[in-house]
């Protein structure tokens, strides 16, 4: 028996599914609202969630992350009497599954439930998977470790998109080891660094004198990852004329070295990828779109660090224990507030970055017991103190009031209330006190960044600080 849930604001949409869940089997909870759908779901688990596509605050397309966030094992199917193309593009880009339209029929809705509940069935199946470096268990970290456990038992392309840093490389070699190729080899091919005169005899390989210097034959990397598995890295950085060849071995997976007369037959599993927007590139014509959807038959989207909740401390630590022991030290401890300062920041260079910031930290602590918001390198401490003055942290509205610089509170009384001009005056003197108070402390007490920071030069940096009686030296 399975277990739905609508969201709803039409409360006869709401009992008609329930009718209808009735007449299938399943279990089913209306809610009118998409918060209360989202509460629901903080303690109850469901197979299915119908989603109705208009409410009267807007669409709800934006509120699919945040549902599949907090419900990672439902599905999502979008419910509206709205026909047009955008809206199912737009839902099935944020994550849903499938789409029904009203008026609802019995047949529809038994086949879509059908449908998704042999899907999870047979996804329930959990593959035993070997994901060791692969460290998170966030939400979005959970559904790409789901999607890597499916390429791994298949045969089929792959290609995993991210930014930066976010681990495409050890999502390919994890499919690798997770699939029955995983004792052949396993071929890495950076693409950013392969030069367009050379990457036909690199990929497909050259007969003796097929160019100046080829002193010998060599075989290809294609040939060379036989029965194994290739890996393009940064495939985006691909020349065309390159992408035209690839898309030939693909498809038939036989391709001709340099001056050779015969063709070379290789059986490698693909998987590619990229930190670039394929799809975009496509429209602008430099990547060609018959490649890009060869590439697609598993598609594994990386979710950048600052989306994955609560993956920081459980990362941080992993590799505070690794680097430790890298460099022959006792594993380190963190305080409180250096966690905070990971926390805070927003890694644009992901877990790569993280990993850099916690090699230069524990080479500052190398002979201390533990990590310290000090020991931090100074953007990250910069951004920590940044967000405590702008009051990120508070939801209190006197906090954030009283972090503006101004002092006015509001009287009921007419003889006390204060010109504008006062208050003006004292909230620009209060605001300025606490930029340079900030100014020291960010700048780490150093004039020439402090001018650099704040766009002061030196003699009004100093009459400032004269002002409010701050020291560069002392503060």
């Amino acid at each position: 028996m399975g277990k739905l849930l609508v969201i709803d604001d039409d409360p006869m949409i709401g009992r008609l599914i329930q009718l209808m869940a009735d007449k299938v089997g399943c279990q089913c909870q209306a809610v009118r609202t998409i918060a209360d759908g989202i509460e629901y779901l903080r303690s109850n688990s469901v197979d299915i969630i119908f989603l109705d596509l208009l409410f009267p605050e807007g669409n709800s397309i934006g509120a699919i992350p945040q549902i599949m966030d907090v419900s990672t094992d439902s599905n999502i199917v979008m419910l509206t009497g709205e026909h047009g193309y955008k809206f199912i593009e737009d839902s099935f880009s944020a994550g849903a599954i499938d789409y029904i339209l009203k008026p609802i029929n019995l047949p529809r809705f038994r086949k879509i439930v059908d449908s998704l509940g042999q899907m999870k069935k047979s996804a329930a199946a959990k593959f035993t998977i070997d994901r060791s470096d692969i460290i998170g268990d966030s939400p979005k970290v959970q559904q790409c470790i789901e999607r890597l456990a499916k390429a791994g038992a298949s045969n089929a392309n792959v290609l995993i998109e991210g930014e930066t840093g976010t681990g495409k490389e050890l999502f390919a070699k994890a499919i690798h080891k997770n699939s029955s190729r995983k004792d052949s080899p396993y071929i890495v091919v950076d693409c950013t660094n392969l030069p367009v005169n050379l990457a036909g005899s690199l990929l497909f390989g050259h007969e003796r004198g097929s160019f100046t210097g080829a002193d010998r034959s060599k075989k290809g990397l294609f040939e060379l990852a036989h029965n194994g598995t290739i890996f393009l890295d940064e495939i985006g950085d691909l020349d065309l004329s390159i992408q035209k060849s690839l898309l030939r071995v693909l498809q038939e997976k036989r391709f001709r070295p340099l001056s050779s007369g015969a063709e070379v037959a290789s059986d490698f599993r693909l998987i590619a990828a990229t930190n670039r927007d394929l799809k975009a590139m496509v429209e602008l014509g430099t990547f060609r779109k018959d490649l890009y959807f060869r590439l697609q038959a598993f598609a594994i989207q990386l979710p950048p660090l600052r989306e994955r909740n609560g993956d920081i401390e459980l990362l941080a630590h992993h590799y505070i224990n690794m680097l430790c022991e890298e460099s022959s030290i006792p594993p380190l401890s963190m305080d409180e507030e250096c966690l905070s300062a990971l926390k805070a920041y927003d890694w644009p260079g992901n877990v790569r970055e993280l990993v850099n910031v916690l090699q230069l930290a524990i080479h500052k602590a190398m002979f201390e017991e533990r990590l310290t918001f000090y020991h931090l390198p100074q953007q990250l401490r910069m951004s920590k103190i940044v967000r405590d003055a702008e009051g990120l942290e508070d939801d209190g509205k006197e906090r954030a009031w009283a972090g503006s610089g101004c002092n006015f509170t509001p009287s009921g009384n007419i003889e006390e209330f204060p010109e504008l001009k006062e208050v003006r005056r004292q909230t620009i003197r209060n605001m300025e006190q606490n930029y340079m108070r900030q100014l020291v402390l960010l700048s780490e007490k150093s004039a020439k960044l402090a001018c650099k920071m704040s766009g002061l030069s030196r003699a009004r940096l100093y009459e400032l600080l004269n002002k409010y009686n701050i020291s560069l030296r002392d503060s």
